[in-house]
């Protein structure tokens, strides 16, 4: 009887072991997929949040985009990158909606501060300021929004300015459509995206340049393709934008009173 009470006690003591040891490997399972889940939570926003950002500033600048009075170059410029990476340069005029001060400050000579991020602004937008923009894509060393030294990132820069027109009553845009070294204290960067891509409409065809020579007219829609995250995980998103101010109206006919 001894015995076997002591073989009895050995095999509950080993059921015992094996139940905890599958509870422990069960709590560990469910521990480690709730660190994957919020690991790829993370990295999705790292990715998503940004181009989704980009994608909207680049949506509301394309749809406000101007023609200015004064101005001598072309209002609208379109290039691939020179290096032949996956970027663009892009130069031109946007009616950018601005905080309801006053029109004489905040509308002219908008300060840092008193403007809004494109993608936040709302219905009680009052005031618009013309602005130059200028958006490059950038493959390292580029310098953050809030004036850190520089880091090895790469990402979508969107730069601008206000439009000013000089003393003689002409547009003040001496620096031509390739030079956005003057302002580069207004600068936004959205990091990760590693590709964009523009496209423009005609109103016959799609095209990838626009503003060469004496082209002083704005495309007719916009098509933006973004690709965020890096050369093992990329992703893309894309959308096209009509650009109200490329579109012509054509007057009504006249019509012609029939007279007995």
């Amino acid at each position: 009887m001894i015995r076997s009470r002591h073989a009895l006690t050995l095999i509950e003591l080993l059921v015992a072991m094996g139940i905890a040891v599958l509870l422990a490997a069960v709590v560990f399972a469910i521990y480690a997929g709730v660190l994957r889940t919020l690991d790829s939570q993370s990295r999705w926003r790292a990715h998503a949040y940004p181009v989704a950002a980009a994608l909207n500033a680049l949506k509301l600048d394309l749809s406000s985009a101007v023609i200015p009075w004064g101005t001598t170059n072309s209002p609208f410029v379109l290039a691939p990158s020179l290096d032949g990476t996956d970027g663009i340069k892009l130069h031109f005029f946007t009616a950018m909606p601005v905080s309801a001060e006053p029109r004489n400050v905040a509308q002219v000579y908008p300060a840092e501060g008193r403007t809004r991020d494109p993608a936040q602004c709302g219905a009680s937008i009052r005031a618009y300021a013309i602005r130059e923009i200028y958006y490059t894509l950038s493959a390292s060393n580029a310098v953050g929004t809030n004036g850190a030294s520089p880091r090895a990132t790469s990402g979508l820069i969107r730069a601008w300015a206000a439009f000013r027109i000089d003393a003689a009553g002409g547009a003040d845009d001496s620096a031509g459509a390739d030079d956005s070294a003057g302002i580069a204290s207004n600068r936004d960067i959205w990091e990760n995206i590693c590709a964009v891509r523009l496209e423009v409409f005609d109103g016959k065809s799609w095209t990838n340049t626009w503003g060469g020579g004496t082209n002083a007219l704005l495309p007719q829609a916009a098509r933006v393709m973004l690709t965020v995250g890096d050369k093992s995980v990329s992703r893309r998103t894309a959308a096209e934008v009509l650009i109200p101010a490329g579109h012509r109206i054509a007057p009504p006919k006249s019509r012609k009173l029939k007279t007995n």
